[in-house]
């Protein structure tokens, strides 16, 4: 089964301007008749991703299929939902290249690994969180405000490696990857929802409002 990840470069950031308002999403259709994502701007509606069918208002795009992005130009306010399944964690997301470590399979294996990071600011604490029926927690983290990119690792800040090979990398000091882990009858599956300190209310109640409508079909 093929991984959701996302590698996207920091310009993908900055192609579209941020839609203000916030767009009611159309009624979702069951997940067997949600559609595949085209990649580029999509229309308000249920697509289908893996494992999961997300529902989407006006203004999202999808850079791969799998990834769902809303742009936005300064200050950073782009948005990301998608779905990963983590296997490795790097205790030093800004010094990755030396950092990396496998992880266990269970949801705490993977909260535990990720709480530990070396990132400052303030302790992670999971809260328990349900999506869809399933079960798990949540942990929201964040790059480091005073974090230089140009000194990490190749220029970049690295937090975990998909089971299907590819890294989690962020877009700039700030960005928060709220993380909900859930166990899908025995698989962890994490939903990460990115955002910034300079979303607005509004912003972070339509990031909401997706993750809300998400069904995940296990196979």
């Amino acid at each position: 089964m093929k991984a959701l990840r996302i590698a996207i470069p920091a310009a993908a950031s900055v192609v579209l301007a941020l839609i203000a308002c916030n767009v009611a999403a159309t009624p979702s259709p069951s997940p067997a008749t949600a559609r595949p994502a085209p990649s580029g701007r999509l229309a308000p509606g249920t697509y289908r991703s893996d494992i999961a069918t997300f529902t989407l208002p006006a203004g999202w795009t999808s850079p791969d299929g799998v990834t769902y992005l809303k742009p936005a130009a300064n200050p950073p306010t782009g948005m990301v939902v998608n779905t990963w399944r983590i296997a490795a964690v790097y205790s030093d997301p800004c010094h990755w290249q030396t950092t990396r470590a496998a992880v266990g399979p269970t949801v705490d294996n993977v909260v535990a690994a990720l709480a530990a990071q070396k990132r400052g600011g303030p302790s992670i604490t999971p809260v328990d969180v349900t999506i869809d029926g399933f079960h798990g927690k949540q942990i929201d983290l964040m790059v480091p405000l005073d974090v230089t990119f140009a000194n990490c690792d190749g220029g970049q800040y690295h937090s975990w490696v998909d089971s299907g090979g590819g890294d989690r990398f962020n877009q700039g000091p700030g960005q928060h990857d709220l993380l909900q882990i859930l166990d899908v009858r025995g698989t962890t599956l994490v939903i990460k929802e990115s955002f910034y300190p300079a979303n607005t209310a509004a912003d972070r109640a339509e990031l909401q409002a997706i993750v809300d409508s998400i069904k995940i079909t296990p196979p």
